[in-house]
């Protein structure tokens, strides 16, 4: 694609479209953007000169980007409604989803896509950091903020492109993809799908666009290719798995030979099995064996994904979980490595629809902690559903102590609450709550 062109981004804050755009920006074109919400990807953006509006006017439209060249590259989570879609489109602009340009940019490339219902955006930074380590030319669009990296958006070159291959309404069917990878599939966004068959049905589509080779985990079946596991005997697998202080060791068993005394430091089982999804691609395409090892080694994680902090005598975990799965998760690893503490959680139920349609589950989950707090559910794309609340949420979950919760009162509660760990979750803004905790974990650590 062309370098000097102007992109309008409706939706530039999300965390698909915020790689796109440092990905156009980074080829010498003008960005500017709509997100309603100034956060810390917005911010960032606004660093490195991209224009972003927090108001939905065409007024605020400067000339040159009210002209009928500016391409526009919209979220699926942006209503039809719109004003700035609908201007553009009255004016026949060049308008695209963001699944058909992340197509276009990543077709004449060797592409990596990984799905699943969860654990794509950690195996596909994983893969990313293998492929850095190993200098490969690569260029990578992650779902989430690489630790050590601080961005989603990775280039070194354009041989291979890694790309989080989303479910959400079918948008992993534009990709080109020449690997893919499936980490899971549960019951997940049944506001698009009805059903749990046409959502297995999509990722079947999914599979049979790939053109070379399909990996998937043990947690999936019905698919031919490469699998991997944990203490599985799979085509990729580890075995002889030790716990460590801050992840664990083991060996890594492939079709061909045998790799010992690996170390990750990551906690957590699924992080593990995301580690040899991606450690077995990278080994597939032949990718340096030792330079692969010692690269598990030293990936310091995802922005929220199992991110650790102590405060004074606790121990709290920021995690982007917001499916009963993640969350389940979440409590597994809690339990790996603080079996005997008392653990409270802090949730924020994301969509209306998703909490609809995973209530017991939800209920199921959350009620193995010792203390459950709810925040209001945050509604993102969706208009409220009657019937639907943290409040009958609140009501399933068997727990002692357990209350909804104000999203101004989430530090003051993390400080007061009678556990030793205390998980925060969702997929909302709850993040945002508790930045000034973690700043001051990390001021006091230097």
């Amino acid at each position: 694609m062309n370098s000097n062109q102007k992109y309008f981004f409706i939706g530039i804050g999300g965390i698909g479209m915020s790689s796109i755009a440092k990905y156009f920006l980074d080829k010498g074109n003008k960005i500017m953007g709509y997100d309603r919400v100034e956060s810390e990807i917005v911010k960032n953006l606004s660093k490195e000169g991209v224009k972003v509006l927090d108001k939905i006017d065409v007024n605020l439209l400067p000339d040159n980007f009210k002209s009928n060249d500016v391409i526009v590259i919209y979220s699926s989570a942006i209503s039809q409604e719109n004003s700035y879609l609908n201007y553009y489109l009255t004016n026949k602009n060049k308008i695209y989803k963001r699944s058909e340009i992340l197509g276009e940019i990543t077709e004449k490339t060797f592409c990596i896509s990984v799905a699943g219902t969860h654990g794509k955006t950690t195996t596909s930074a994983i893969l990313t950091h293998l492929f850095y380590k190993c200098e490969e030319s690569f260029q990578s669009f992650i779902g989430g903020i690489l630790n050590g990296y601080e961005t989603n958006f990775i280039s070194t070159g354009k041989k291979y492109s890694i790309v989080e291959a989303d479910e959400y309404d079918r948008s992993f069917l534009q990709l080109k993809s020449n690997i893919g990878i499936i980490t899971s599939i549960e019951k997940d966004h049944l506001d698009i799908y009805g059903d749990f068959k046409s959502l297995k049905e999509s990722f079947h589509l999914f599979s049979d666009r790939v053109t070379d080779k399909i990996f998937y985990s043990d947690q999936v079946e019905g698919f031919e290719g490469l699998s991997y596991s944990i203490n599985l005997e799979t085509d990729y697998y580890a075995r002889n798995i030790s716990l460590m202080e801050k992840g664990y060791k083991f060996d890594i068993i492939t079709p061909y030979n045998e790799f010992t005394n690996v170390e990750f430091n990551q906690i957590g089982g699924h992080n593990l099995l995301n580690a040899i999804g991606a450690f077995s691609v990278a080994h597939y395409l032949g990718l340096e064996g030792n330079k692969l090892i010692k690269a598990l080694a030293d990936f310091k994680g995802v922005y929220r994904r199992m991110d650790i902090f102590r405060l004074s005598n606790k121990i709290v975990i920021d995690d982007y979980a917001h499916h009963p799965s993640e969350i389940n998760a979440v409590l597994n690893s809690i339990k790996d490595k603080y079996n005997n503490l008392k653990a409270g959680v802090i949730f924020q139920p994301h969509l209306f629809s998703r909490t609809k349609d995973l209530l017991d589950d939800f209920a199921k989950v959350l009620s193995k902690f010792d203390e459950v707090y709810l925040l209001e559910i945050y509604p993102a794309r969706e208009e409220p559903i009657e019937g639907v609340s943290s409040d009958v949420l609140l009501d399933k979950i068997i727990c002692d102590k357990k209350s909804i919760l104000k999203i101004e009162s989430v530090n003051e509660k993390i400080e007061s609450i009678d556990c030793e760990i205390i998980a925060v979750l969702g997929a909302g803004n709850v993040a945002n709550s508790i930045q000034s905790l973690k700043k001051k974990y990390y001021e006091s650590s230097i």
